[in-house]
């Protein structure tokens, strides 16, 4: 308690006994002398009285950690907010643009990573090749590989032996049927039309076209009444007509004759069945039978250096590819790891770019109500480390004070009850037990003072504000 808050306490004390040692002076010539009273049955309790303060269970004065401008205030005094609510934003521009580049370099540098990996599946699967070859050349050739090679090598010499043969007489009368055939097409396509194929191609259009009618007829007469008989009656002058457009249309050919680019065409098929002929007539050329010789020369030498084996060269050679496929795989190898090695320096990057980007909101660590709003406004630079906003959580209050002294404090311990008395509520009585005592001291006007904190037990805390001043009786317990 502070000396002049002591000094009244012990004035009115003062007076009230000099109050009752004059009522006993006057009254003692007229009244007996009061019997001695035991003052150890009579005795209270010794308290330790202070002045205090309503307080929230939780309270903190909230700074940015970077400074900026502020651009948006979400909150207002007095407002009730919960955890993580944003209560004020600074302008975030530039840690946004940052966020934004170590994200686009850590997708680059994911894709990096992605090509390397390709180029490692690709040396992994050159490598498998190289190994194969190298069992291969090894291994000698197989069975089946020099009857692939035999059966080439037949194949070639059999070209070339019809070749110096020249054509059969049954490839020479083949290709006159084909020239025979294609010279009749064309005459059939250039002949006059017959009068007799005219007047029957006619006579199948009339016809045509009178079954056309009697369809119709037909289905005029039922096409409102039973669906039954409107479809098969549909279908069947569907079929009538398409039957009369056949024979209109061949009658029409009857009549016009073959056209220009028909004509050509079967001309067309006689010069190419023609030259057909000749060239079987005329046999292979001495070009073709070089050509043939030199293809059975090839099948040859690929069928003996199948047979003679591998020699040490060609295993040097697949052994010198095995061991560039696994240098090829080191290297690949090495690149995935060294782009993993970028991924997490530039995901470590994308993370403290995000944390930068927090840093310019700031949000309710607690629910609560927003006390004050420290002299901030929209456009206002702020520093880090500024106060911004008080906040306190308000669903339960405490009492607090700092004025008891050292000489106070060492009667004081924690659980001890507390008599509480609230300047704005009278007529109210409230009660609570200690719950914290600071263990360090502070200095206040030359007192050495130490704080104390107690939990409100018994009154109507609902009636409570923040800050409302309060008288406490602590009681004291010198004994403990």
């Amino acid at each position: 308690m502070s000396k002049s808050k002591i000094l009244k306490h012990s004035l009115a004390t003062v007076m009230v006994a000099l109050s009752i040692s004059f009522l006993v002076a006057c009254g003692s010539a007229e009244e007996p002398t009061p019997e001695p009273v035991d003052t150890e049955a009579v005795q209270q309790p010794k308290v330790v009285s202070a002045e205090a303060f309503v307080v929230p269970v939780k309270e903190s004065d909230l700074a940015f950690e970077t400074g900026g401008r502020v651009v948006a205030i979400e909150v207002d005094e007095g407002e009730s907010v919960k955890e993580g609510d944003v209560l004020v934003r600074l302008d975030d521009s530039a840690q946004q643009t940052a966020l934004a580049e170590a994200q686009a370099t850590l997708a680059q540098t994911k894709a990096r990573k992605a090509e390397a990996e390709a180029r490692l599946a690709e040396a992994a699967s050159g490598l498998a090749e190289a190994e194969a070859n190298l069992s291969k050349v090894k291994a000698g050739p197989t069975d089946a590989a020099v009857a692939q090679l035999q059966a080439s090598l037949a194949k070639a010499e059999a070209a070339l032996a019809d070749m110096i043969a020249g054509p059969t007489p049954e490839e020479i009368a083949e290709a006159g049927a084909r020239v025979q055939t294609a010279q009749a097409e064309l005459n059939q396509v250039t002949a006059d039309t017959r009068d007799e194929d005219l007047q029957a191609s006619a006579a199948r259009v009339l016809k045509a076209e009178a079954d056309v009618r009697e369809a119709q007829d037909d289905y005029d007469q039922v096409r409102y009444g039973d669906p039954d008989d409107v479809l098969v009656t549909g279908v069947a002058l569907e079929k009538f007509t398409l039957e009369y457009e056949a024979a209109k249309a061949e009658y029409d050919k009857l009549v016009n004759g073959a056209t220009a680019e028909e004509i050509a065409t079967a001309q067309a098929r006689v010069a190419e069945a023609r030259a057909s002929l000749n060239r079987v007539q005329a046999g292979s050329t001495p070009e073709e039978i070089a050509q043939a010789q030199a293809d059975v020369a090839a099948a040859q030498a690929q069928l003996d250096d199948l047979l003679a084996g591998s020699t040490d060269e060609d295993i040097a050679i697949a052994e010198a590819q095995v061991e560039s496929a696994q240098a090829g795989i080191s290297t690949a190898r090495a690149n995935v790891e060294a782009s993993e090695t970028e991924i997490d320096v530039n995901q470590a990057r994308v993370e403290s770019a995000q944390v930068e980007l927090d840093k310019t909101t700031l949000k309710a660590p607690f629910s609560g109500e927003v006390s004050s709003l420290n002299n901030v406004d929209e456009g206002e630079i702020v520093q880090a480390g500024s106060s911004v906003v008080s906040l306190g959580d308000t669903s339960k209050w405490q009492i607090e004070t700092d004025d008891l002294t050292e000489i106070d404090i060492v009667d004081v311990q924690v659980g001890a009850n507390v008599t509480i008395s609230v300047d704005a509520l009278p007529g109210e009585d409230f009660e609570g037990k200690v719950v914290k005592i600071t263990p360090k001291s502070e200095t206040k006007a030359g007192d050495v003072t130490y704080t104390v904190l107690i939990d409100i037990t018994k009154g109507p805390t609902a009636r409570l504000r923040w800050g409302m001043t309060t008288f406490v009786d602590i009681e004291a317990s010198p004994e403990i």
